[in-house]
């Protein structure tokens, strides 16, 4: 029986080979390369249920959370005219998104889409800024654990020390609340991150903010129980200088070296700008 792969989606013609390469009787034959298109992308961002992506039947990879081409799946390698792209529901195997590539076109380009584990879409809808206000909304990706978590600007008050091993030495942490017990797994409402005024409790320290998780139960900080892998790289508002600003902030909580943990994060607005 001949075992034949329809489409070949890898960097170079050596891979191809040796993707493609079957028998008939236990005599290797090779499927006849027509065309090999290197202008091949996809972009987008999936949450909730993980998207498999084939091609005429053939399952290539699986995609969660950015989803971008990177510069040794940009090549589409074609035995006939056209080939079909099948994006489908891991959880289901429900095909959700359908294209068709011509091996006559110059680009094979996949439109920016978003998942939300549900519903499929064109691009990751948000609102416009609304005067100088930051808003922001928040998803916890349930891999990480299913506790709920806080998200606070905690303000600190430090001072410089060369003598010693950490040469900031933190005095004093003021903590202001964006959002408490955010639910892996759901996207937060759109939410007012304030303004962090804080006035220094001592003499010659300086102020400086940051975004932080805790548990919301223990109030351990989110990832390794430390605040510097607990934080969040995310723009705050000043007073009487920032113009609006709408961020949508996805976290995830990723395996590391031994039993640590590191925290994965991405802007949404950021990945899809206007």
């Amino acid at each position: 029986m001949i075992k034949t792969f329809k489409i070949i989606y890898l960097a170079a013609i050596l891979p191809i080979f040796l993707f493609s390469a079957c028998e008939k009787d236990g005599t290797h034959i090779m499927p006849k390369i027509k065309a090999i298109n290197k202008e091949f992308s996809i972009s987008g961002f999936v949450v909730g249920d993980t998207l498999e992506q084939y091609f005429d039947g053939v399952k290539m990879r699986d995609y969660y959370g950015q989803v971008r081409t990177v510069s040794f799946q940009n090549q589409l390698a074609f035995e006939k005219d056209e080939i079909n792209m099948e994006l489908r529901r891991k959880s289901s195997g429900e095909t959700i998104y359908r294209q068709t590539f011509n091996i006559n076109d110059k680009q094979n380009v996949v439109p920016e889409f978003y998942f939300d584990g549900l519903k499929f879409s064109k691009g990751y809808n948000y609102p416009d800024p609304q005067g100088d206000e930051y808003t922001a909304n928040f998803y916890v990706d349930p891999s990480g654990g299913s506790s709920p978590v806080d998200i606070n600007i905690d303000v600190l008050e430090y001072y410089y020390d060369s003598t010693k091993p950490d040469p900031i030495v933190v005095v004093n942490t003021t903590t202001i609340p964006i959002a408490e017990n955010v639910k892996p797994g759901e996207w937060t409402p759109y939410l007012k991150v304030q303004v962090p005024i804080v006035t220094p409790q001592q003499s010659g320290t300086e102020l400086y903010p940051i975004v932080v998780i805790r548990d919301a139960k223990t109030k351990e900080y989110y990832v390794n129980k430390n605040r510097d892998y607990s934080t969040v790289n995310m723009e705050l508002p000043y007073d009487g200088v920032s113009p609006g600003k709408v961020q949508s902030i996805y976290l995830n909580k990723i395996p590391g070296t031994g039993k640590s943990f590191f925290l994965l994060f991405y802007d949404l607005v950021q990945l899809f700008p206007r």
